[in-house]
C-alpha cells in the first residue's frame, strides 16, 4: 500500500497540468538548463554546418492577451561559441577551433566586440500560438534590424519552482555580410539561420 502511495504522488508531481488560458503578465527570466541557441550556416554548399553559444541570458516582458506590449532583450558571450570541433578532431590535432573562431577578426572577434545582443523593437502576433519579433541585432559593431519568427509552445506552473513558465521557439535568418564579415564567401553562405529554443520563468 505504502508503495502504491508514493508512485501515485511521484506521478502527480511530475504529470503535466492542464496548460493555463493565459500566462500572468509581467517579467521573466531565461531559465539556462532548459535553453538554446544554435546557428547554422551551408559549408562547401554541402552541409547545414551546426554550433551553438554555450553562454547567453534573456529577459522577457511578457503579456499574452497583447503581444505588442511584450519585450525581449537577449545577450550573447561571443567567446562561448561551441562547435564540438575538440571532440572529433582526428587523433593528434591540438587545433582549439573554438578559439579560432571566437578570437580572430574574420569572425567573432570577441576582443574587440565582447557582447552580441538583440533588443526587440516591435513584437506581433500571427497565430492563435505564432508571431514576429523584429530588434535590433548588434553584432561586430554593427546593428541592424532582425525579425524573428515565433512560436508560444506553452505555459504552465512549474510544481519544482512553484512559479509560472512559458516556453517558446524561435528561428530567424541574419545575412553575415550586413555586419561586415565577409570572410569565407567562397566556400561558405552568407545566410546563417538560428534556432532558438527557451523557457522563462517569472521573476
Amino acid at each position: 500500500m505504502r508503495s502504491a502511495i508514493l508512485a501515485l504522488a511521484a506521478a502527480s508531481l511530475f504529470a503535466a497540468p492542464a496548460l493555463a488560458q493565459t500566462a500572468p503578465v509581467g517579467d521573466y527570466g531565461v531559465d539556462k538548463t532548459h535553453a538554446s541557441l544554435t546557428w547554422k550556416i551551408v559549408h562547401q554548399g554541402l552541409s547545414n554546418y551546426t554550433a551553438r553559444f554555450t553562454s547567453f541570458d534573456a529577459t522577457l516582458t511578457f503579456n499574452e492577451a497583447d503581444v505588442t506590449k511584450s519585450k525581449l532583450s537577449v545577450t550573447i558571450d561571443p567567446k562561448t561559441v561551441e562547435t564540438d570541433y575538440a571532440k572529433q578532431r582526428p587523433a593528434g590535432n591540438t587545433t582549439d577551433f573554438n578559439k579560432e573562431i571566437a578570437d580572430e577578426a574574420n569572425f567573432f572577434n570577441s576582443g574587440k566586440y565582447p557582447k552580441i545582443t538583440f533588443v526587440s523593437t516591435k513584437i506581433t502576433k500571427t497565430g492563435d500560438k505564432t508571431g514576429k519579433a523584429t530588434g535590433d541585432l548588434t553584432f561586430l559593431g554593427v546593428t541592424k534590424p532582425v525579425t524573428l519568427d515565433v512560436t508560444f509552445v506553452g505555459g504552465r506552473n512549474d510544481p519544482r519552482s512553484g512559479k509560472y513558465k512559458v516556453g517558446f521557439s524561435a528561428s530567424g535568418v541574419v545575412k553575415r555580410s550586413e555586419f561586415g564579415m565577409a570572410f569565407g564567401q567562397a566556400f561558405l553562405s552568407d545566410d546563417v539561420k538560428i534556432q532558438v529554443e527557451a523557457e522563462f520563468v517569472q521573476k
